[in-house]
């Protein structure tokens, strides 16, 4: 129900600001190829994407995102990212420990409703998990202009992190990246407990 809710009103807003503005607007696959209707709306319905909406000079556009994704980051990238973590939480990493970054942009919530940061970050059994496990090093890490009062979450000032690993992203998700670079990505909300199990999947 809340996905078909989030649906309707992802393309009433669409809408209401393409005849508002007089402006076209476009769908885009994950690849940023432009999509019929019919498509986009069978790839939301398979629950295996999200969407984001943007808005240029010209257009009001709206492009699928997968909910999961598997990849490989070089190692190069990998030096620069714990490079930009160290020096944003002044912490240290090793190159053997798994990195798990939880990233937020500012969101709207609905009225009456906490913004997620406030639920994932008041996880307790999740945050004893993390200090537990020494082979990890985790991170609550906010978009620039996003500050959030807790001490242990880091506001991404110079949008290094979002720039290596969070270009198209959704108000909320994470990655866990291995020492190998294999990384697995969870777009918009998920569910925090998952994580442990899924940083010890062979993948």
């Amino acid at each position: 129900m809340k996905l078909i809710m989030t649906f309707i009103c992802c393309f009433i807003t669409l809408n209401f600001h393409a005849q508002a503005t007089k402006k076209q607007g476009y769908l885009f696959d994950e690849t940023g190829n432009t999509i019929s209707q019919e498509l986009f709306d069978a790839k939301i319905k398979s629950q295996k994407y999200i969407w984001l909406i943007s808005e240029n000079k010209d257009s009001i556009n709206a492009r699928l995102l997968p909910r999961q994704e598997y990849g490989k980051i070089t190692s190069e990238k990998r030096d620069e990212l714990i490079s930009a973590l160290q020096e944003l939480t002044g912490l240290p990493i090793s190159a053997y420990q798994s990195i798990i970054i939880n990233y937020f942009q500012k969101e709207k919530p609905l009225l009456r409703q906490r913004p997620n940061i406030d639920y994932y970050t008041s996880d307790r059994v999740y945050r004893r998990f993390i200090k537990k496990n020494k082979t990890v090093f985790q991170a609550f890490v906010t978009e620039k202009g996003f500050g959030y009062e807790k001490d242990f979450v880091y506001e991404d000032k110079n949008e290094i992190i979002k720039k290596l690993l969070f270009k198209q992203s959704a108000d909320c998700g994470y990655i866990i990246i291995k020492p190998n670079g294999n990384y697995f990505k969870m777009n918009s909300e998920y569910r925090q407990d998952y994580i442990p199990s899924k940083l010890k999947e062979n993948w």
